[in-house]
């Protein structure tokens, strides 16, 4: 090996000198010319109630077109409370299904087969106990692009701790160096009107969000340093340090290992189609390779891309990999590692090792962990919460100005230009012209809050993975989400009402006039929601919603007299047609002599609601629409695409 040699590299995000200094056998060392501020002079915190994490023989298959195909073929390791583990592996190589299954994010269902155990502290823990000691980074920074990262700090600080959420979050945001973002929109990269903060204080606030519980005893991270640039990697990856020098137990999988992010950790796997070719600590590393394996690894090269290029034939060909145990000409290059690995004294160690915590609960007793960091929040004030946080959300969200008050304020005044005080015309196009307002006002309430209809394929993500790490159960967002709809739907409602009613001179009360149109608003969206909910994309959501809605309005009596028998049914639940069909009744119930009676009225135009008593049968269907819809969006939300079983999900 070289003597050494210093290279400099600047911190994008910190703006420090980095220098990194390489030593012999490619492990580099690092020091810092002025360390990140966040690792530097943050006060060290009190040390977290250790959990060692052990995870035994994990296997894991999915049955595709009947054929099994294994990812995970008997894979075990532990991590110990304060330590660091890196896996390793070529892609395919089951990393993130080891990850998600060590964190109980995944688990067995219909095409998926999981055996093995996850331990903490020799306990077998349920994946509701299992979170509320840990928590999970995954490769996507799913946020809510309109939050500041304050605000997403404070309202996720809020739903996790009972008190103390400003202090905790003073404490996290310092460590991790947030405090100049904190007024910024977090953003969203594929919207070029919603720009926000960079990939690197993302990923940080990804993190943050996961250790504002001040005793979370284990981190899981799925390639924290993936795209993010050298300097932002090594930041992210001295951040994970000085959390597991607390206590925390750390696992992350990484993609692209740089020698001076590895140093950062004491244990390393090394994944190849779903087997180990290499578990133990980092210092046994450089001797297995050269030892065991009999490799020689190049001075000019980072000895863990050495290892990986090993693993590819086509790279192994082409450049210098050399190892004596690894025919130049085999194809199967991870079966062979794999078996020397099993057969090596360093696996048979590392089984000792994984014994002996299996065997011993040491550390504090896990269900006493478990209960004193159970979440205080009750479900009124988690609801408050995310009905707080929805309410900004939409406040600020452009659709809903487009989509609601500014549509109601538009299509009000043009509805009202083109019946222009019907009273007043001849007297042959009084009442159809009449009957017609009624008819197309309360329709296009109905389609008025459209844009619902992709609420819960857009905001799925979000709810799930809150909802997995415990935040809060289902009925709770659930109602909190469809409250935080109703100010701005009724108040498009109400606008829009006023807005016609003076205009084209109706005689029923503005009072009734807006009572139809805000029961139509409601119900529509109900209606919308629940298309959206049982859809999985975008595009499903929005066919189903106009096949749904068109035919509710063709069948309305506002726009054809009769209809097949066949399709009777139908037309008595057309939500439209009930709503037209009242806003005439109320209309025309006293209708001026002179002009024309009711029974004319009824006669001509084919309304179904005549009396009263039709009356409170339409309100009846409606309510009963509406009710039926939220609950079926309800059940939705909480089972439906989901990736979890049904047992599962019933727990939330």
């Amino acid at each position: 090996m070289s003597a050494a040699t210093d290279a400099k590299i600047v911190d994008i995000d910190t703006q420090k000198d980095v220098v990194l200094t390489e030593t012999p056998q490619n492990n580099v060392k690092e020091t810092e010319t002025a360390m990140p501020q966040a690792v530097a002079q943050t006060p060290k915190e009190s040390i977290t109630q250790g959990v060692d994490l052990t995870f035994n023989d994990i296997k894991y298959s999915v049955v595709e077109k009947k054929e099994v195909k294994p990812i995970l073929k008997g894979v075990s390791g532990s991590v110990k409370s304060g330590s660091m583990m890196c896996i390793l592996g070529p892609t395919g190589s089951g990393k993130t299904s080891l990850i998600h299954i060590v964190s109980k994010k995944l688990s067995r269902s219909n095409g998926k087969q999981i055996s093995g155990s996850v331990r903490c502290n020799n306990v077998e823990l349920s994946a509701s106990q299992f979170q509320r000691i840990s928590g999970l980074v995954t490769q996507e920074d799913i946020f809510n692009a309109a939050l500041t990262v304050s605000e997403t700090l404070n309202f996720a600080a809020k739903l996790k701790l009972a008190s103390g959420h400003s202090e905790r979050i003073a404490t996290v945001t310092q460590k991790l160096q947030l405090e100049k973002c904190l007024k910024t929109y977090v953003g969203d990269d594929s919207n070029p009107y919603l720009k926000g903060i960079s990939g690197g204080e993302k990923r940080r606030l990804a993190i943050a969000m996961e250790i504002l519980d001040p005793n979370i005893s284990l981190l899981i991270l799925d390639e924290p340093t993936s795209g993010l640039d050298a300097a932002a990697a090594l930041n992210v990856a001295n951040l994970l340090r000085s959390l597991a020098d607390t206590g925390i137990a750390v696992m992350a999988t990484l993609h692209q290992p740089r020698t001076s992010i590895m140093s950062c950790f004491e244990d390393l796997m090394v994944l190849a189609q779903g087997r180990r070719v290499f578990c133990g600590s980092l210092d046994r590393y450089i001797p297995y390779l050269e030892n065991t394996l009999q490799a020689d690894v190049p001075k000019h090269e980072n000895a863990f891309d050495f290892f990986l290029d090993a693993l590819n034939p086509l790279i192994r060909k082409q450049s210098n990999v050399s190892i004596r145990t690894l025919p130049s000409d085999c194809d199967d290059a991870a079966t062979i590692l794999a078996d020397t690995y099993e057969s090596s004294g360093l696996r048979k160690e590392m089984d000792e090792i994984l014994n002996q915590l299996s065997s011993l609960a040491g550390g504090p007793s896990i269900e006493d962990l478990v209960k004193s960091k159970s979440n205080d929040v009750g479900w009124i004030g988690k609801f408050i919460i995310l009905f707080h946080r929805t309410f900004i959300i939409k406040m600020r969200d452009p659709m809903v100005l487009a989509t609601q008050v500014s549509t109601a304020l538009m299509l009000g005044l043009m509805f009202g230009a083109i019946y222009w005080q019907c009273y007043h015309k001849d007297k042959e196009f009084i009442i159809l012209d009449t009957q017609m307002v009624c008819v197309m006002v309360t329709v296009m309430c109905v389609w008025l809050p459209y844009d619902v209809t992709l609420t819960f394929p857009r905001e799925r993500q979000i709810f799930l993975r809150e909802r997995k790490a415990g935040l809060y159960n289902t009925s709770c967002f659930y109602c909190a989400r469809v409250s935080a709809d109703m100010p701005m739907h009724i108040l498009a409602a109400t606008l829009y009402s006023l807005i016609v009613y003076p205009m084209a001179g109706l005689r029923m009360g503005a009072h009734l006039f807006t009572a139809v149109n805000a029961m139509a608003v409601l119900v529509g969206a109900a209606m919308m929601q629940m298309m959206g909910s049982v859809s999985k994309t975008f595009e499903e959501a929005n066919i189903l919603m106009m096949l749904v809605m068109m035919l509710s309005m063709i069948l309305s009596s506002g726009f054809v007299r009769e209809v097949p028998d066949f399709l009777l049914w139908a037309r008595e639940i057309s939500v439209m047609g009930l709503l037209a069909d009242l806003a005439m009744y109320f209309e025309f119930k006293d209708v001026d002599s002179s002009l024309s009676t009711p029974a004319e009225v009824w006669a001509n135009y084919g309304a179904r609601i005549r009396d009263d008593d039709d009356m409170s049968l339409a309100f009846w269907i409606l309510f009963s629409i509406y009710a039926v819809c939220r609950v079926i969006t309800y059940l939705a939300v909480k089972f439906m695409y989901t990736g979890r079983t049904w047992v599962e999900d019933m727990a939330d």
